[in-house]
């Protein structure tokens, strides 16, 4: 392993945070095993290079770190097997040749958990502010070549989506009139008689958000027959953010039998996490639920418009592979840009781009974007991908809850109870 070719230095130091473990600097690390370390692999190459790390070593039975002992370092293993002991007293290993050894032990100013050593083990040690500027870094590989996955290298279809972004002919999905008069007119504090017209223009969405306002998650004793009652039950801020939803629907369709079939993907994906996004909010009271759901909604619609740019080329001109790492890597900067294309709240437009920050950390308090990034978290439970995701508790996102249900052992206890509501949020964007 690298660190055996690695000079160091000759003063052996202790690291206050380690068990009696000497540490050494080390004055070289490849660029490209800094580059798979996550989240701090996000930060320029210049960056990356130029972090001062140290490695501790450990033997078998040494606590590495201790539970609720100050951090002063961002620590990712590099060799061996340790425990990760939780203060609940559940735990889990860590292997230093999986996936799960590219996200740092501990991400916070103070250990979470006792981590011990159960082989032979080292410990590199980079800045704990390092964790912060890799969040900052946004990576957007349509402006950046530094940023472009190596997996895109020189792909054809990655490199004329590109070109076709910068040559300005990117096309933004429209939402319908209806959509954008009732979320300009809501903000200019109208009453619901004048939403009602609004909504009327549009006889598809108002007998949807009828057939909403009847479904389990909304009705009342007496079923709704009238746009005018809906609104009235619902309320202003709900009827717009669900005739918003329910507009979107319409987007993920195609006339082209293929995309069409290509675009299930990303809609399925986006009625889940926005139901998951809907449940956590009624459950952690922190957030509002018809938001949440159409933030859900939305987490991924920087797709479509690369499923449009698909939809001008021949199909022997890029492979499915092809599309689904471009949708990956380029879905957030441009979900961001299509809404703000559509005037969607500045919280809201930020969504796309972190979704797949699982450390970003921009406010103290438990937001929407919050509630969204556990919901697509909790949407790979029980797939293949789970095995590539942290461990739960070291989201900031889920510290925020403090004393929660969310258990660290990848279940969700409240959400497995809630299977019905979940159900029931999905049925709104089935038909």
């Amino acid at each position: 392993m690298f660190w055996k070719r690695t000079k160091r230095s000759k003063n052996k130091q202790e690291l206050s945070q380690t068990n009696k473990a000497a540490s050494t600097e080390i004055k070289k690390i490849p660029l490209t095993f800094l580059k798979r370390l996550i989240p701090i692999g996000h930060l320029p190459d210049a960056e990356l290079e130029k972090l001062q790390v140290s490695v501790s070593s450990h033997i078998p039975g040494d606590v590495i770190f201790k539970m609720n002992d100050k951090a002063k370092s961002l620590p990712y293993l590099a060799k061996g097997l340790c425990y990760i002991e939780m203060m609940n007293g559940a735990g889990y290993e860590v292997d230093a040749t999986t996936f799960k050894a590219f996200y740092p032990l501990s991400n916070t100013d103070k250990y979470q958990c006792t981590i011990i050593a159960k082989s032979d083990v080292k410990v590199l040690h980079f800045p704990l502010n390092a964790l912060s500027k890799s969040s900052q870094h946004i990576r957007n590989p349509l402006l950046n070549s530094e940023d472009i996955p190596e997996q895109l290298q020189d792909n054809r279809f990655f490199d004329a989506f590109c070109q076709y972004f910068k040559q300005d002919k990117l096309i933004i999905p429209c939402l319908p009139d209806v959509a954008l008069k009732l979320r300009e007119a809501i903000q200019k504090d109208i009453g619901v008689q004048d939403a009602v017209k609004i909504i009327n223009c549009d006889s598809v969405i108002s007998s949807r958000l009828i057939q909403a306002v009847n479904s389990p998650l909304y009705r009342g004793v007496n079923p709704i027959t009238s746009s005018h009652d809906a609104v009235a039950r619902l309320g202003l801020a709900t009827t717009r953010s669900l005739v918003t939803s329910i507009s979107i629907q319409n987007l993920f369709k195609s006339k082209n039998i293929d995309i069409n079939l290509k675009i299930h993907g990303p809609w399925k994906k986006s009625i889940q996490v926005s139901s998951i996004s809907y449940t956590l909010a009624m459950l952690t009271k922190k957030a509002n639920p018809d938001e949440a759901l159409l933030a859900g909604l939305t987490h991924n619609i920087g797709a479509i418009p690369i499923l449009i740019f698909a939809d001008t080329l021949d199909n022997e001109e890029y492979s499915d592979q092809d599309l689904n790492m471009t949708i990956s890597a380029l879905q957030g900067p441009i979900g961001s840009l299509v809404l703000k294309e559509w005037g969607f709240p500045q919280n809201l437009q930020e969504i796309p781009k972190n979704i797949d920050k699982w450390y970003c950390n921009e406010q103290e308090a438990l937001g929407i974007s919050d509630i969204v990034l556990l919901a697509k978290f909790h949407s790979f439970i029980g797939g293949k991908q789970i095995q590539k995701l942290p461990p739960i508790q070291t989201l900031p996102a889920f510290q925020k809850i403090g004393d929660n249900e969310l258990t660290p052992d990848m279940s969700l206890q409240t959400l497995h109870d809630a299977k019905q509501q979940i159900a029931e949020a999905m049925c709104l964007f089935k038909a």
